[in-house]
């Protein structure tokens, strides 16, 4: 049985502290984090279910939200109200009770309000923070063919880095059997001893089912009122709970080094093929620079956005977001340049994360000496330094 797009709630949790991404997060929610020059982190999924033709979607906001609300505003304000559909941004409200969310679970809890006047058939439950393309149709097809109560988007990986996730056990049908959060050792799966099967942070429930766990849940004063921790483990023995295998790309970004790898990924060979298909645009809101202008100098393996200016100097392997300024003998490597930044003439930096509208002097250097960096800055477990937004040397 097919099920109808039309008849499922979006809903995204963009609630997240970030502090892993620190000092990234430092005036933004995680979601709305710069990525590959022109996106934003929260466009992944957003157009995921843009494209997955689904229409009506709830973005759950907490921390430090300003940013992401005028990107939502500014990129995604794209529907008619008269249309019935929508993308809107839900804070918390005090609904059911004088508090913030505690939990991804809890989030969804204290907009129970919203599902229950929209009566969905079913709601899909998003994380804002994953850097993905996926056809959310086939998740959707995948319940039907199975009457899931719950699915969950899965995905294979080695078992070494598995603990880092939530990790499945499921059965010949893909029921499943098991789930455990963050397990020290994750389990294996039965086809191979190597690898574990994760969570992606994708769940979608028959709306009766996720509105009876989550009142249960809200119950439990022991509760973490988490859907990993709380709501999945509650379900999978007496529902019809299963796993959607998925094998396209993903990467999860909770680090600065996941962050960092996951934007230089997209400079190798061969690169993720997932913003090279017409068929599947993501979109985002575009600031209104004009074409990159290269007055002179070198650059390799590169992506510049609009606005850029390079008037001389090197860059490779680097990433240069719109409104940036490279001035002559700079030297850039490795490196992501966040909007607005601007690079002194002669100034060297390495394997450095700068955020935006900073300004680095001339001659001056980041990501040669790790004593003197860590003065100044953030270094990550790989090296990466990291540069706070509109940081100037005073």
């Amino acid at each position: 049985m097919e099920l109808s797009s039309k008849k499922t709630l979006v809903m995204v949790l963009c609630g997240g502290k970030g502090e892993r991404l620190y000092p990234l997060t430092r005036d933004r929610a995680k979601p709305s984090v710069p990525f590959l020059g022109a996106y934003r982190i929260i466009d992944f999924s957003l157009s995921n279910a843009l494209n997955s033709g689904l229409r009506k979607i709830a973005l759950v906001t907490q921390y430090k939200s300003l940013s992401l609300e005028r990107h939502i505003i500014n990129g995604w304000n794209i529907f008619h109200a008269e249309s019935g559909d929508f993308i809107l941004s839900i804070p918390a409200q005090g609904r059911v009770g004088d508090r913030w969310y505690e939990g991804t679970a809890d989030a969804v809890f204290q907009n129970i309000y919203t599902i229950q006047q929209e009566a969905p058939e079913h709601v899909l439950v998003l994380s804002g923070d994953h850097i993905y393309k996926a056809d959310y149709r086939k998740l959707l097809l995948f319940s039907g063919e199975r009457d899931a109560d719950a699915v969950i988007m899965t995905r294979v990986i080695p078992a070494r880095e598995a603990s880092r996730f939530g990790v499945l056990g499921i059965d010949e049908d893909r029921r499943i059997i098991e789930f455990m959060e963050k397990p020290k050792k994750a389990s294996a799966t039965p086809w191979d001893p190597g690898r574990s099967l994760i969570s992606m942070g994708v769940y979608l429930f028959k709306t009766p089912v996720l509105i009876k766990a989550l009142f249960k849940d809200a119950r439990r004063s022991a509760s973490a009122h988490d859907f990993g921790k709380d709501i999945i483990p509650s379900l999978i023995h007496d529902h019809r709970t299963f796993a959607y295998l998925f094998d396209d790309y993903w990467e999860d970004i909770g680090t600065i080094d996941a962050y960092w790898e996951a934007n230089m990924a997209f400079l190798a060979d061969p690169s993720p093929a997932i913003l090279r298909d017409p068929d599947w645009p993501f979109r985002t809101y575009k600031p209104q620079y004009p074409p990159a202008y290269i007055e002179g100098g070198t650059i390799r393996n590169s992506i510049l956005s609009p606005g850029v200016t390079l008037s001389g100097g090197r860059v490779e392997n680097s990433i240069i977001s719109p409104g940036v300024r490279i001035c002559d003998r700079a030297e850039v490597y490795d490196s992501i340049l966040l909007e607005g930044v601007k690079v002194g003439r002669g100034a060297k930096l390495k394997k450095v994360i700068v955020d935006k509208f900073s300004v680095i002097p001339e001659r001056f250097e980041i990501g040669i000496d790790a004593e003197k960096d860590g003065r100044n800055f953030k270094i990550s477990k790989s090296g990466v330094r990291v540069v706070p937004k509109g940081w100037k040397d005073e």
